[in-house]
Parts: C-alpha cells; sequence; structure tokens
C-alpha cells in the first residue's frame, strides 16, 4: 500500500493547529481514471502521485533524499501501519517494488534476528545497496522523477497503461492525515456578485510568478529563480521559496524567504531578497520563523496524533482537479492551471473546463480547508460549491485584461 503517515512540519509544510478529527485521504482506482476507460495513463496518475511527493520531501527542499526514500519505502511496505516489517511485508514489498533487482533477504537486514524489521535496520541495510541511486537516474530525486519511478512501479508490464489489476496489486494510494477545522470557514461567494475586476487590476499569476520571475540580491546582482510559493491554512501567502547560491561557490541551494522580507524589482519583472553568501543558512527550511511553534504563536498540542492542518505549495493545487456540485456529490469539471493571488494571499483558482463545459478559462473564488468545499493540502481534488448551472454563467478570464 502507497501511503505516507508522517505529519510535515517544515515550511513546506506548515503546521497550525486545528480542533477537528484527523480525516484519512484514499485513492481508489476510479477516483485517479478520471476518463473512466480502465485504463490510467501517466498523466492521471501523475495528478495523484504528485500529492505524495510533499509527504516523502519531509524537509521541503523539493528533493527526496536517501534518508527521505527509505522512510517513505518503508512506511508503503508496512501495510498495517505498525512501524514493523514482517517477513510477509518485506517480501511482497520487494517483490513489487524493486522484483527486477537481486533479492536481499530479510534476515540480512534484520540485524538483531527478533523478526521484527525496525525503519533503522531497513534504512540502514538498503542504504549499502543502489536502489535510491537508480530512483534518482543517478541524480536528485525531484518530483518529476519520482511520479515517472512510481508509475514504472505499478505499470507492470512496462506496457505504459496501469490496469485496474496492477494497481490493485500494488495497494491504493493514501496521503498523511489531513484535517478539517471549523475554525477557517469561508462564506460561499455567489457568483452573481464575483467580478475579475481587482484581479485584473491587481492581482497576478502564480504559475508565471514562478516560471518567470527573476531572483535578485540586495546589490542588484541575480542571484536565483523561483520555485515555488508557500501558502498558509488560511490561503495568505508565507514564503517565496527559490533557489540560489550556484555562483557563491556553495552550490545550488534552496532558501525559504519569508513573504514581507520579499521587494519587487522597479520593472516589476524579478523580485529581491535579503539572501547573500553570508546569510544563505539563516533562511533554510528549518528557521523558527516556519516553524508550527512560531506560526501557532503557541505550543503546539494534537501534532503527534495529526489533529493539525498543514500549509502547501501553489504548486501542488496548480495541476489538480476541478470538481462542482452533481446532486449531492462531486462531478469532475476540468483542472486547476493558475492561481490569482491579491493583497498577499490566494484569492482565486483559475481553471480550465473539460470541453464539455465550454472550454476556456475561468476564475473562481479560492476556498480551503472548508468542512464541505475547497482544498485540503494532500488531497487532489479542488471541491466549488457551485453547479453546472452556476458555473456556466460565469465569463471566461481574459489573461489579455490581466498582463
Amino acid at each position: 500500500m502507497v501511503r505516507t503517515t508522517r505529519t510535515c512540519s517544515t515550511a513546506m509544510a506548515l503546521i497550525l493547529v486545528a480542533g477537528a478529527p484527523a480525516l484519512a485521504q484514499t485513492w481508489t482506482y476510479s477516483d485517479i481514471d478520471q476518463d473512466n476507460n480502465l485504463e490510467l495513463s501517466s498523466a492521471e496518475f501523475g495528478v495523484f502521485s504528485r500529492e505524495l511527493f510533499p509527504y516523502w520531501d519531509a524537509d521541503a527542499d523539493l528533493v527526496i533524499d536517501e534518508d527521505e526514500f527509505y522512510v517513505g519505502v518503508y512506511d508503503a511496505w508496512d501495510v498495517d501501519d505498525d512501524e514493523i516489517l514482517t517477513d510477509v511485508e518485506y517480501t511482497e514489498g520487494w517483490s513489487t517494488w524493486f522484483g527486477d533487482y537481486e533479492p536481499i533477504g530479510y534476515s540480512d537486514l534484520d540485524l538483531d534476528a527478533d523478526a521484527e524489521l525496525v525503519a533503522d535496520e531497513f534504512a540502514t541495510g538498503l542504504g549499502q545497496t543502489e536502489l535510491y541511486d537508480t530512483w534518482g537516474a543517478g541524480g536528485d530525486l525531484g518530483e518529476e522523477q519520482f511520479v515517472t519511478v512510481l508509475y514504472d512501479v505499478y505499470d507492470a508490464d512496462d506496457d505504459l497503461v496501469v490496469t485496474q489489476a496492477e494497481y490493485e496489486m500494488v495497494g491504493e494510494f493514501w496521503t498523511a492525515d489531513y484535517a478539517t477545522t471549523d475554525t477557517l470557514e469561508a462564506e460561499v461567494v455567489s457568483l452573481n456578485d464575483w467580478t475579475y475586476d481587482d484581479l485584473y487590476a491587481e492581482g497576478f499569476s502564480a504559475e508565471d510568478f514562478i516560471d518567470e520571475m527573476e531572483v535578485y540580491g540586495i546589490n542588484g546582482e541575480e542571484i536565483g529563480e523561483v520555485e515555488d510559493i508557500i501558502i498558509g491554512p488560511d490561503g495568505r501567502i508565507v514564503a517565496i521559496v527559490a533557489e540560489v547560491g550556484g555562483f557563491w561557490d556553495i552550490g545550488d541551494t534552496h532558501v525559504s524567504v519569508p513573504y514581507d522580507e520579499v521587494a519587487m524589482t522597479e520593472l516589476g519583472d524579478g523580485i529581491i531578497l535579503p539572501v547573500t553568501e553570508e546569510t544563505v543558512d539563516d533562511y533554510g527550511f528549518e528557521q523558527e520563523v516556519f516553524s508550527a511553534v512560531a506560526a501557532a504563536g503557541e505550543g503546539i498540542s494534537g501534532v503527534d496524533d495529526a489533529e493539525v492542518v498543514r500549509g502547501w505549495r501553489a504548486s501542488e493545487l496548480i495541476g489538480d482537479y476541478a470538481r462542482i456540485r452533481d446532486g449531492d456529490v462531486y462531478g469532475n469539471y476540468g483542472y486547476i492551471s493558475d492561481l490569482l493571488l491579491h493583497d498577499g494571499q490566494v484569492a482565486a483558482v483559475v481553471v480550465q473546463p473539460n470541453a464539455g463545459y465550454g472550454g476556456g478559462y475561468r476564475a473562481y473564488p479560492y476556498y480551503g480547508y472548508d468542512a464541505g468545499y475547497g482544498f485540503d493540502a494532500g488531497s487532489p481534488y479542488y471541491d466549488m460549491p457551485y453547479d453546472e448551472r452556476e458555473v456556466g454563467e460565469l465569463d471566461e478570464f481574459d489573461y489579455d485584461r490581466f498582463e
């Protein structure tokens, strides 16, 4: 069963206390098979497997390192979630995930011979192999490589299609527990009252910000590029993630800079970060300003039992499925293609509807962490509190006016 049960507490997965019980998110084959043709393409599969990446990437540096890799694999193979791998769980996991490689015996890893393989024994033993290097294709195990290799695990016969039998042989996807909360509910905005005027005048595109913004230092030199935007559970921008440092002879380094320390260039074509070669370590993912305690303003209770909600990356929501109400359930409407940011927070999601709904782009109010609709980090869906009639009456979003 592919899942992870760790709670992220770094900048990329900001934790805030919440009062509601945690819910487990599981994805069945039909959840992923959006066109209902009983064949999972790599594109369909990728939407869901990308939701797993932040849970494996525990330090939120956009790369799954070797330690994180073996923790993720161990969690996936520990089917009964008792933090012990039995001989059966290990053998089945190896056969499914690494069946093309020479097997390593259970007893070779179970160093104390107690028939209970714990995570440290697992990581120590497999850390002497080349499995991690193989998954990373000899380089960093980033999100795209992770998605590609995980698809290969499920596609047992290598025919570029995952059948239901193949999917069930490996097991359903699970995300870490996530939570809903009554404290962050938002009222439903009537689309009759919803306009694009403020977005056209003062908003900006998260997609363009990530892809096109240059990153400059305080002396005007170009120092890197934007990697992502961190959003808090309340929808406000928390930080900008950038890759810097290549020309400082310290290697490419990911930093997370509080949003209130970020300035725009005069031409609006880049951002200025207060990061120098001497201060780069002050903007790592472990700094206190992004910790759970600092974010909540108090000690954390409930972290161990996952009674928390977390922040998220803009790239987590972009590419997810948007759904609309169809009676008492939600039906697929299209894809989230962009987020529109205004006044320091997410103001709208841009949806590219499926052909049956007219195509084009439409921008809808952002809802997050609500009990019955909106977005929960770790879910592959963005559920909108509107039906087909309501979304059909909304004008297309004009990117020419926006730019």
